[in-house]
């Protein structure tokens, strides 16, 4: 008989919190935090934790843009839209089908742009609005993440400094990687913030960014 003593159950803490800021009037800013099993999707609150042994969690914050009220509502729709579409996703990982977790994601993220393109079209006050989405699908094992604009998601390891997962899908960080100008240089910009693509907006192909790290790392 082993009187060796369990591990302890590795846990996943989150919080999140969304702000107005100085200088807009609308609160563009969403996120959403979800628990998901083979018996449905569970949404969680703002902060709290829970075991990660046997549950899936999603995380996705959105940045909304467009003109009056536009830019709240593409950012509530892009994170709604997850709520309504991620549970056949879920169902489709679990059931063993040949369809990799880069390929849900994928189309998860088309289905959102094509809501909020078909909505920008429809409705004048609703013309050219977009959003940006950073999403983690949180496994035991792997986290997956998917991306389109420049919010961002960093992987913080047990014994190593910060680093960011995700690429600015903007012209300045383009020429930062690209080696034209200096991460410094990119943060003072004048054009650090005009985006090259996002979900919905003007963008007509959609070229969302996809990795995975390993969830104990």
């Amino acid at each position: 008989m082993s009187d060796e003593v369990p591990p302890p159950a590795t846990k996943i803490e989150w919080s999140g919190i969304t702000d107005v800021g100085r200088f807009r009037k609308n609160n563009e800013d969403a996120f959403l935090a979800l628990t998901l099993d083979g018996e449905g999707v569970y949404r969680l609150g703002k902060f709290g934790e829970a075991p990660m042994a046997y549950q899936d969690y999603i995380f996705a914050v959105s940045d909304g843009m467009g003109g009056a009220n536009a830019g709240e509502f593409a950012s509530k729709i892009a994170v709604e839209k997850i709520t309504r579409l991620f549970p056949k996703s879920f169902r489709t990982a679990a059931s063993g089908f040949e369809v990799g977790f880069q390929d849900l994601l994928k189309q998860l993220f088309e289905e959102i742009h094509r809501e909020l393109t078909y909505l920008g079209i429809c409705y004048d006050e609703l013309r050219g609005m977009g959003a940006t989405l950073s999403l983690c699908w949180v496994r035991p094992d792997w986290v997956y993440f998917a991306h389109v604009g420049d919010s961002r998601v960093y992987h913080l390891p047990k014994d190593g400094a910060i680093r960011q997962l995700t690429e600015d899908h903007t012209h300045v960080g383009w020429m930062q990687r690209e080696g034209k100008i200096s991460e410094r240089e990119a943060r003072s910009h004048a054009g650090r913030n005009a985006l090259q693509q996002v979900l919905g907006g003007k963008t007509q192909q959609l070229q969302p960014h996809f990795g995975s790290v390993e969830a104990q790392g």
